[in-house]
């Protein structure tokens, strides 16, 4: 069976029209319709994002006899806002199980049929008196009765069926995570004028003539800063880099052997771009003569070993460091399904939380 989902309408007024409530009324509704689709269809949100949190309200006998719920924002698996703007008080339930078992407290969206009256009287002038709890309703039910459409569970209470009760202390409300995409940047040092300084290191050498040997520092290879502090990242993000430019000038026969890059020190404001010089190679002699061929292709070329020639290649060849940096959002701790809701049960129902979504707008106004 084809389900046809209802067209969201686009409201035009001419000039002079004369207007009704229920035009603004149909509108706002549209709009509300555009949004909740927009929260099911990008960020997925179902729970609690803030407040809402749930507490016993215990009597002047010790008796726990309500629970309050903190104003707070959440939303349903339909997209809808379900916003508490007051602290409430909830009664318990009356129709208790009479052996061991869980109620829940549920939160659900509501709308009103009309303003309240002291709404309408205080229309102009607003005052504390006059504040709703919201677009919502709460509603207790058994544990095996709870679905994905019920709503958002704030609280459970167990009952051991000796007429006991308490708030259950495992149970976790399900959590709206909100969707952060991570932030990227790149960028590059100015050609021809990257700020290049030698990379020291501390090695240990013998001083001739005397006994044991000290720490003095040698030049290993070349190093620039790179400031990423224009791109505001909070955290140390993933950085990549990599030196840009010809590495081989024809003209002198002069070749930058770019094999030993690497990057240190970083952090949210930037990093350091290293590139080793590797030593010249060990020259053995050997009875059998070179390769002729060999030593004609790689006569005449030069290859960049230390700082020193380095710095006036990296000017004629207009060598820069290009530079990319992505910082990953927090990742949200998860919570099991079995701590979130606390019943094997209700598994499958939030795994068709997919198929809930494909329900028509006619139903999620209902």
């Amino acid at each position: 069976m084809t389900v046809f989902k209802n067209q969201l309408h686009r409201y035009q007024y001419w000039q002079g029209q004369m207007l009704r409530s229920a035009d603004f009324q149909a509108q706002t509704a549209d709009t509300a319709q555009h949004r909740w689709w927009h929260n099911r269809a990008l960020h997925n949100a179902y729970g609690v994002y803030q407040g809402l949190t749930a507490s016993p309200v215990v009597s002047a006998g010790g008796e726990f006899t309500r629970i309050s719920i903190a104003a707070g924002v959440g939303y349903d698996c339909f997209g809808r806002e379900l916003i508490v703007d007051s602290p409430q008080t909830i009664a318990l339930p009356v129709n208790v199980p009479t052996a061991e078992g869980t109620m829940v407290l549920l939160i659900r969206y509501e709308t009103g049929a009309d303003c309240p009256s002291q709404v309408i009287d205080e229309i102009c002038w607003t005052t504390a008196g006059s504040q709703t709890s919201g677009t919502v309703s709460f509603v207790w039910l058994p544990l095996a009765r709870v679905h994905l459409r019920a709503g958002v569970p704030l609280a459970q209470i167990d009952y051991d069926g000796k007429g006991g009760r308490k708030l259950s202390p495992k149970f976790v409300a399900p959590g709206a995570r909100p969707i952060a995409r991570p932030a990227i940047a790149s960028g590059a040092t100015l050609p021809a004028a990257t700020a290049w300084e030698a990379w020291n290191i501390e090695v240990l050498k013998q001083i001739p003539g005397a006994v044991g040997s000290v720490l003095q520092p040698q030049v290993v290879g070349v190093q620039v800063e790179i400031d990423t502090s224009a791109a505001g990242f909070t955290r140390t993000p993933c950085y990549f880099a990599w030196l840009a430019g010809p590495l081989f000038n024809a003209s002198s026969g002069q070749l930058l052997p770019d094999m030993f890059s690497s990057l240190t020190d970083e952090s949210p404001t930037g990093f350091t771009f290293r590139m080793w010089f590797p030593p010249p190679p060990i020259v053995l002699e050997i009875e059998e003569a070179p390769n002729p061929a060999a030593a004609a292709a790689f006569a005449g070329f030069q290859i960049i070993r230390n700082a020193d020639d380095f710095y006036p290649f990296a000017r004629r060849q207009k060598l820069y460091v290009q530079w990319l940096a992505c910082q990953m959002p927090v990742t949200v701790p998860y919570v099991p399904l079995r701590l979130r809701i606390l019943n094997e049960s209700l598994v499958p129902l939030v795994l068709r939380k997919t198929l809930v979504q494909e329900v028509t707008v006619s139903n999620i106004t209902k």
